[in-house]
């Protein structure tokens, strides 16, 4: 891919929401290259501080499940239609993972360093995913706080569920993003 192609390919990823996202996901084999791919991102001391669960398509029901007691947990006035909203978001993509952050308190590299190596690894598996041509988002919200959820998860104390990461076809385009003025967030230093 030129460097032209690679910028453009930049520029062009968006968030795509899971009810824009259908089949199909990613094979095996390029799930495995979307790893590879995440594995070559920043990350001082090469600590991995983060990993990545699976849910592959025999366990999304029971995912469906945890997120409908999740809800009701933290909404116990919700509506059929919240419920079937929660259920769906473990449903109704062909690819669903769970970012996992792992920082190490006692390691030489500084926490926020692992942080940044964390989001620099979550970034690049949204831009491998629309690099070769799916739709990806990832949503975190309450339901990442729950410990009921994160025990059954398999979520260590000492670990952090970022969010979950779904990926698709976009079977819809997202709407155009708003435009940013760069110097919100460059500047010149001036001594």
């Amino acid at each position: 891919m030129s460097t032209d192609a690679l910028l453009s390919a930049m520029l062009s990823r968006r968030s795509v929401s899971p009810r824009r996202l259908g089949s199909p996901g990613p094979s095996a084999a390029q799930l495995g290259s979307l790893v590879d791919a995440v594995l070559r991102a920043p990350d001082h001391g090469r600590m991995l501080p983060w990993r990545l669960v699976d849910f592959g398509d025999a366990t999304r029901a029971r995912l469906a499940d945890l997120f409908e007691d999740e809800k009701r947990r933290r909404t116990p006035d919700a509506t059929t239609q919240d419920i079937e909203r929660a259920r769906a978001h473990a449903t109704q993509t062909p690819t669903m993972l769970a970012f996992v952050v792992r920082p190490e308190a006692d390691a030489v590299v500084p926490v926020p360093e692992q942080w940044l190596a964390a989001g620099a690894a979550l970034g690049q598996l949204l831009m491998a995913a629309h690099a070769i041509g799916f739709g990806a988002i990832v949503l975190s919200g309450d339901r990442v706080q729950d410990q009921t959820l994160r025990e059954a998860l398999g979520i260590a104390p000492a670990e952090v569920l970022a969010g979950f990461v779904s990926i698709g076809t976009a079977i819809s385009s997202p709407p155009p993003p708003p435009p940013v003025d760069r110097s919100r967030v460059l500047s010149d230093w001036k001594p």
